[in-house]
C-alpha cells in the first residue's frame, strides 16, 4: 500500500521555512538584487514560498531516483539468472513503452484529481524527463537517429527519450540497425510515414534485410519555424533551409518573403550555421534546430500543411502485449492468380484490422515484391497467430517485424 503524502499546511509551511532565520532551500529570507530593486514585502514571501517547495520537489525526486537505481540493480540481477538458465543473449531492456503509458496516466490522473492550474500535457512534459533521467540512471542509454543534428528524426528522439540521454546521429538507416544489433546503441529511431507523402522507402527496404524488431512508435506533429539570431532583423535578404523544409514552406515563403534569396543547403544544421555567417538571414527549422544554435523563433509553424510524421523505435526484441497494441508484418507472395486477395481473405476471417499495406522491391530479383502490412493487435494474440498461420500457407515467406504499444502521444510538438 502506498503511503499518502499530503501537502503541509500553510502554518506548517510558513513555520519550517521560520527555521534558522532563512527561507529554505538555504537561501536568505532576501537577496540582495531583491533588495536592490525594491520588491514588495509580499512578493519577496511568495519567493521564499517557492524556494520551500523547489527543495522539497528536488528531495523527492532525489529519493525517486534512489528508487530507481535499485529497480535497474534488480532487473540486472533478474537478467542474470534467467541467462544462466536459459543461456539467452537477451540485454535488459529499460526503457518500456508500456511502463511510460502506465506512469503518464496515473500522474495525469492525479493531477486531474488535484485542484490546481497544471494541464495534463504540462504534466507529462514534466514527467518526460523524470522518467528519461529514470531510465538513464537504470542504465546508461544511448540513441542513434537517422540525419544530421536538428533533423526531425532527432527532434522525435528527443521528444521521446528526453534530455538525458546520448544522441548519436547516423546518415545510413543500415548503420542504425547494425549499431542496435551490435548493442553500440541502446535504440534506434528511423521515419517511417509522413502523413502527405506516404511510407518512408529507405526504411522498408532495410527492415526487410534485418532481424532487429520495431520496439515502439512515435508520432509528431511537423512544425517547421523561421529561425534569426536576431528577433526583428530590419530587412531579411536571404533564407537557410533543406531541401525538403524550403519545399515544405514554399508558399509561405512566396507569400511573406517574396524578395527573399532563398539558399538550399545540405541540412538544417548547415541552414541555421549561416545565419550566423550572414547579415540579415534566417533558416527554417524546427525549435530544436532553434535552441541547438542559440536562434530565436521569428515565425512559428510557417508549413505550408499541417502534417504529422511517424517514427520506428528499434530494439533488439519486442514488447510484450499492452492490450493496446499494433504488428508490422512482411510478406512475400508466391506467384499464382489471387494470391494477394487471399492474404487480405485471412486477415478478414480472423477479424484482423488492417490499417497499412505497402510494397517495395525485395531486391533478389527483377519484378519481385515483399509486402508490408500493419494491423491492430499483439502478434501473441489468437486472431493475429491465426491469421499468420494462415498467411504461411498462402505466402513464399512471412517475417512479423515487430509488435509494439499504439503511439503514446507526444509530450512536446514539434514546434
Amino acid at each position: 500500500m502506498d503511503a499518502q503524502c499530503e501537502e503541509p499546511k500553510k502554518e506548517e509551511v510558513e513555520k519550517r521555512m521560520e527555521s534558522n532565520g532563512e527561507a529554505a532551500g538555504g537561501e536568505p529570507r532576501a537577496s540582495l538584487t531583491e533588495k536592490g530593486r525594491g520588491d514588495l514585502p509580499e512578493l519577496t514571501q511568495l519567493r521564499e514560498k517557492i524556494n520551500y517547495y523547489d527543495r522539497e520537489i528536488i528531495k523527492l525526486l532525489n529519493e525517486r531516483m534512489k528508487v530507481c537505481q535499485d529497480i535497474g540493480k534488480a532487473k540486472g540481477r533478474l537478467l542474470a539468472a534467467k541467462k544462466e538458465k536459459s543461456d539467452s543473449k537477451n540485454t535488459k531492456q529499460v526503457y518500456r513503452p508500456v511502463r511510460e503509458k502506465l506512469v503518464f496516466d496515473k500522474v495525469t490522473r492525479i493531477n486531474a484529481s488535484t485542484p490546481g492550474p497544471l494541464t495534463a500535457t504540462a504534466v507529462k512534459a514534466i514527467y518526460s524527463e523524470v522518467m528519461s533521467c529514470s531510465i538513464n540512471l537504470q542504465q546508461p542509454t544511448t540513441i542513434g537517429y537517422l540525419g544530421p543534428k536538428a533533423s526531425y528524426s532527432h527532434q522525435a528522439a528527443t521528444n521521446r527519450f528526453g534530455a538525458s540521454m546520448l544522441y548519436v546521429a547516423y546518415e545510413d538507416p543500415e548503420k542504425i540497425l547494425e549499431s542496435v544489433e551490435k548493442g553500440e546503441i541502446s535504440y534506434g529511431v528511423m521515419p517511417v510515414e509522413n502523413s502527405h507523402e506516404g511510407a518512408e522507402s529507405n526504411t522498408l527496404d532495410v527492415l526487410q534485410k534485418s532481424m532487429m524488431k520495431i520496439y515502439a512508435e512515435i508520432e509528431i506533429p511537423v512544425v517547421y519555424n523561421l529561425l534569426s539570431d536576431s528577433k526583428k532583423p530590419e530587412h531579411i535578404e536571404t533564407i537557410f533551409g533543406s531541401k525538403v523544409l524550403l519545399a515544405r514552406c514554399s508558399k509561405w515563403i512566396r507569400s511573406h518573403l517574396p524578395g527573399a534569396k532563398v539558399v538550399k543547403c545540405h541540412s538544417t544544421e548547415e541552414a541555421c550555421k549561416m545565419v550566423s555567417k550572414s547579415n540579415n538571414s534566417v533558416a527554417v527549422g524546427t525549435q530544436l534546430a532553434g535552441d541547438m544554435f542559440g536562434l530565436s523563433v521569428l515565425s512559428a509553424s510557417i508549413q505550408d500543411k499541417p502534417t504529422t510524421s511517424r517514427f520506428f523505435v528499434i530494439s533488439q526484441v519486442c514488447e510484450p502485449p499492452s492490450g493496446e497494441d499494433k504488428t508490422f508484418v512482411m510478406f512475400s507472395l508466391k506467384d499464382s492468380k489471387g494470391a494477394l486477395y487471399r492474404v487480405l481473405q485471412a486477415f478478414d476471417t480472423e477479424n484482423v484490422n488492417l490499417s497499412n499495406i505497402e510494397s517495395r522491391p525485395s531486391g533478389s530479383r527483377a519484378w519481385d515484391y515483399n509486402f508490408f502490412v500493419r494491423m491492430d493487435g499483439h502478434e501473441q494474440d489468437l486472431p493475429i497467430r491465426k491469421a499468420l498461420e494462415r498467411l504461411r500457407g498462402i505466402c513464399s515467406y512471412v517475417r512479423v517485424l515487430g509488435s509494439y504499444p499504439k503511439n503514446i502521444p507526444s509530450n512536446l510538438s514539434g514546434a
